[in-house]
């Protein structure tokens, strides 16, 4: 039997099941569709679950024991990596950035990183050497500044789907491109400003390692950096790998 790990995100979940062979499969799917996208997985070994939306674990809870799965390891908060999150509230760090940490630390690395996870919210966080998270910065992703716009001005058009013009353009002469445009620079330029604050006290040296579903949208404007998809997998890989928990 191989391993399952689950991270219940702010609005989707995603799995990455590990075969005994060394066979990784994995997916995501929307909150309303848990029970449908973990239907075909098989008996396994272990579980580790990291969770920012506790409202979705009931639902979870049912499918593990429907299925005679073992008992999971919960990841919930930066409490319970006690030795890996060094913020002032444990409590009130999200497990998302508490695993992050921890996988960078297990990875070896020879310096600290600067984390960004590019979700519905992005998170901008320094991380020493050992995978401990000293501190960040949280703002809104993405898709937070594209609904919190809509919801504010409802009456402007919907944001266009094409790509903004070029940065060197000094403005649109279309609503909906300018929306686009303005929102691309706000997320991107936030994210930079917020690196650098915390570059200045790591030091040039940190590495800057790009997760997260909106990934993409930062990568060639922060580069140097490196991308490292699902990294709060990894981190849950490696907290069934050392049993490091609680």
């Amino acid at each position: 039997m191989g391993t399952l790990v689950i991270d219940i995100g702010n609005t989707r979940l995603a799995w990455r099941l590990r075969e005994p062979s060394g066979v990784v499969s994995g997916g995501s799917a929307s909150h309303a569709a848990i029970a449908d996208a973990l239907s075909s997985l098989p008996l396994v070994e272990a579980i580790a679950i990291s969770s920012v939306q506790r409202s979705h674990e009931g639902e979870l809870q049912q499918w593990i024991e429907a299925t005679h799965q073992p008992p999971p390891i919960w990841i919930r908060s930066g409490a319970d990596l006690p030795s890996t999150v060094k913020t002032d509230e444990p409590h009130h760090t999200g497990a998302d950035r508490a695993l992050c940490a921890f996988a960078w630390g297990c990875a070896d690395e020879q310096g600290p990183a600067i984390i960004i996870d590019a979700g519905t919210a992005v998170t901008v966080d320094a991380v020493n050497p050992s995978g401990q998270l000293l501190g960040g910065w949280i703002a809104p992703g993405w898709s937070a500044l594209q609904r919190g716009l809509q919801q504010a001005a409802p009456a402007l058009p919907q944001m266009s789907e094409e790509q903004s013009e070029e940065a060197s353009v000094p403005w649109s002469g279309e609503t909906s491109r300018a929306i686009r445009g303005g929102i691309e620079s706000m997320f991107v330029e936030g994210v930079l400003g917020l690196r650098r604050r915390v570059e200045s006290e790591l030091g040039n040296d940190a590495t800057t390692v790009i997760t997260g579903g909106d990934a993409d949208r930062l990568l060639s404007a922060l580069q140097p950096a490196r991308s490292q998809p699902d990294m709060v997998l990894d981190g849950l890989e490696r907290i069934l790998e050392s049993g490091t928990h609680g």
